[in-house]
Order: C-alpha cells, then structure tokens, then sequence
C-alpha cells in the first residue's frame, strides 16, 4: 500500500471513529465522573486511533473498536488518580501534621468551640427536612440516592434543596 492508500486509509477510519465521539464521552464519563477527564481520555484515544489505524479491521465495528481503547485510556487515568491520591494525601497529612504542631491546644479548642456554635445557630435557622438533609449527606455522609430515599424525596429534590439550605445559611 503505498503512501497515498495509507493517509486515505486512515483519514476513512478516523473519520468513522470521530462519529463515536459523543458515545465514547458519554462511556468515559460514567467510568470517570469527570467531564474534562473524559474528553481528555476520548482525545488520547483518537491519538491511538490515528497511530493504530492498521490494527482496525473493515466490517467490524467502529464504536466497539473505540471503546476498547477508550476503556484501556480510563484504566490508565483511574492509576494515575490513585498514585496522585497517595502523594496528595501524604502532603495533606504531613501539612495537618506541621499546622497541628503550631497550634495551642487551648487557643485552638476555645476556637472549636466558638466555630461550632456558629454552625449550630446556622442550622437551627433551617427547617427540619433541610436540617436533617444536610445531617444526611454531609454527616452521615449519605449518597444523594440514599438520602433522597429515606426522606421520601427525588434525587433532583435533595440537590435543589442542599443548594438552596446552603445558600440561606
């Protein structure tokens, strides 16, 4: 195959892989929960595409095809995550750690306190459902999902009212 065959080749099968964009995104995004990480995976992916055009074989399909190598992209993003997760909580706990040493626990007590009586006359001006919806997800550290259940509401209801209890704190 000569030059011409090879660049026409492989500008038809990326062609016909950009058409599985939007899928890809969408599949990425539910492995990532993270919309510029999946646009950045789906790119990467097209960078494979376009080296490995070769390896595609006509007839079969293109978005399976694309999704393999899109799968292998989220694989690799999802370590990369974990090793940046293990050096930014190291940072975290040796920052605690030198903050902490600086503090004088009794100074920093009374301003505990201080700060947590704040917080309690904030969520005494709330009404009942929003009180016990924000002691649901941010305390007892429920899913949206979970907490929209055991409060006989939908899920989109507990996002508006977290956004609205917090935004009349």
């Amino acid at each position: 195959m000569d030059l011409s065959d090879q660049n026409e080749a492989r500008d038809r099968i990326v062609k016909q892989a950009f058409q599985c964009r939007e899928a890809l995104e969408v599949y990425a995004f539910g492995m990532l929960r993270d919309r510029a990480g999946a646009e950045d995976v789906v790119q990467d992916a097209f960078l494979v595409v376009m080296e490995k055009y070769e390896a595609f074989q006509e007839g079969t399909p293109m978005l399976a095809w694309t999704r393999s190598i899109v799968r292998y992209k989220v694989l690799q993003a999802l370590d990369a995550r974990k090793h940046r997760a293990k050096v930014i909580d190291r940072m975290l706990t040796d920052a605690v750690d030198a903050a902490l040493t600086d503090v004088d626990s009794g100074s920093y007590a009374d301003e505990i306190i201080i700060r947590r009586r704040k917080l309690e006359n904030c969520l005494a001006r709330l009404s009942d459902q929003a009180r016990k919806l924000l002691t649901s997800v941010y305390t007892t550290e429920m899913s949206y999902g979970a907490a929209a259940e055991s409060l006989g509401l939908s899920v989109e209801a507990v996002r508006k009212s977290l956004y609205l209890s917090l935004i009349h704190i």
